[in-house]
Formats: structure tokens, C-alpha cells, sequence
């Protein structure tokens, strides 16, 4: 997904901060890509919270907010799968068939707001605005749809 369909180089956001890479190649747990001086970088993909166009912050920046308090917390990935905050298929599926609004609350304490356009057993495909994000599942912290109050897990 990330080289057939974003332009290079990628963004991707995660624990430690911004990660900009032209992606290489992917395994299932790992990205290889280069940065712009050309040196070849590893990354975990449990580090990473979301990813987007690198040439499209501009644009996405008014829609991701932060929780400081959330933030100052300095959470770090988990690797158990059981003790991550879980989000109902079926819920993702009724906010992506009715392009309800959404509120996605990584670990880090962004806070992206869009619509659902796909999701998968890892990832959700995110349009904020107009743009395309990848909000990996393991990064979660919270999830809510426009008009509910309480978190969906």
C-alpha cells in the first residue's frame, strides 16, 4: 500500500518522533526505506502510530491535534495483542458505510479527525480532508464516532 499508493517519500509518525522515508520494502513487521541523504533505515512497525505523504502535512496539519496530558505520558508500543485497545470490525465497518466522522486518539496523543475509508486486521485507511492516512491499529489509544460519547471498544 504505502509504495503503490503514496508518494515518496512517506511520512511516518511514530513514538520517537517523524520518520521521513522513500519506502523500499515491507515485511510484516519491519519498513526499509532511505532518507532524503540516502542512508537505509529500519523501522519497526510497532513504532509507528500513522503514515501519510510526506508533501501532505501541510495540508493534514489543522486536522491532527494533541493531548499533552495524553503526550506526557511517553506510552510506548505494546506487543502483547490482548492488551491493546481494540477497535469492533463491525463498528469500523457502520463509520465507513456511513462516512460518519471520527475521532482516532493515537498512544502518543494525536488526535486525527476524518472518515473511515477501509480498514484491515493491522491498519485503517483514514481520509482527513482529502488526504489518504494509514493509522496502524496497534498504535491506538481511543476511538470514537461523531454523536457518541462513550469509546467504542
Amino acid at each position: 500500500m504505502l509504495k503503490q499508493h503514496f508518494e515518496q517519500p512517506v511520512r511516518f509518525v511514530t513514538y520517537t518522533g517523524l520518520k521521513d522515508l522513500s519506502v523500499v520494502r515491507t515485511k510484516p513487521y519491519i519498513i526499509w526505506g532511505k532518507e532524503a541523504k540516502g542512508k537505509t533505515m529500519i523501522v519497526s512497525k510497532l513504532d509507528i502510530l500513522f503514515a501519510f505523504p510526506k508533501e501532505k502535512m501541510s495540508d493534514l496539519k489543522p486536522h491532527i491535534k494533541v493531548r499533552a496530558p495524553l503526550k506526557a505520558e511517553n506510552l510506548q508500543p505494546i506487543e502483547t495483542v490482548a492488551e491493546r485497545y481494540s477497535v469492533d470490525d463491525e463498528l469500523l465497518g457502520q463509520a465507513r458505510d456511513n462516512k460518519s466522522n471520527v475521532n482516532i486518539v493515537t498512544r502518543a496523543g494525536y488526535v486525527l479527525s476524518g472518515w473511515i475509508q477501509q480498514f484491515d486486521k493491522y491498519v485503517l485507511y483514514m481520509r482527513i480532508g482529502e488526504k489518504m492516512v494509514i493509522v496502524y491499529r496497534h498504535g491506538l489509544y481511543d476511538f470514537t464516532v461523531a454523536g457518541q460519547s462513550e469509546d467504542a471498544s
